[in-house]
Formats: structure tokens, sequence, C-alpha cells
């Protein structure tokens, strides 16, 4: 059974995932698998594999097998996820000023 079943992803975001765009690879072995994406210091990775160690597809397919990311630069692009992030940070941002803004008109 494919992982997006197994984890009951939304469409959208199985439409993205690239496990389901390279079903011949395991999803432990895929870089940026949507549940691999995680915030680190310096942005988004999607080559954490902790998530994996604990996934109920890998614990059912991976009989132990050590995990090691084969396929590299086709996952979700984690750089438009960092651009999201930092575009609400200023969403937030403006708010606040307009906020601040409309307290100094009154």
């Amino acid at each position: 059974e494919p992982c997006w079943r197994m984890c009951h992803c939304p469409p959208a975001i199985k439409e993205e995932c690239p496990a389901s765009k390279h079903p011949i690879l395991p999803c432990w072995e895929i870089e940026g698998t949507y549940c691999k994406l995680q915030t680190e210091s310096e942005g988004v990775s999607g080559t954490g594999i902790a998530i994996c160690k604990v996934c109920r597809v890998y614990k059912t397919y991976g009989r132990g097998r050590p995990i090691e990311i084969k396929l590299f630069g086709k996952g979700i692009n984690s750089s438009l996820v960092s651009l999201e992030r930092l575009a609400r940070g200023k969403a937030l941002a403006s708010s606040g000023e307009r906020r601040h803004t409309d307290e100094k008109d009154n």
C-alpha cells in the first residue's frame, strides 16, 4: 500500500509529494517528501529522516534496513516553503505596523 494512503495524505499534498511521483522508490529514500520537511536554523530541510524511523510505512516495509536517501532534487521545493514563511512573517509585521499607525491616528 502506498505511503500516501497509509498516512491519509490529502490530495493536494499527495499531488505535490515526490513519493507519489516516484513510486518505484520507498518514500524514506526520497528527499523532500512532505513528511520530511522540517524547520532547521538555516531554513527548511527535506532530508530529515527521524520521522521515518517512527513512521508506520517504514516500520511496515523498511525491514529495519538503514535509511539512506537515494533520490535528491525531486522533492517539494523547500525554497518555496521558506519564501511562504517569509511572506507570512512580513504580512504579520505589516499588520502590526498598520495597527500602530491606526493607534497614532486616534
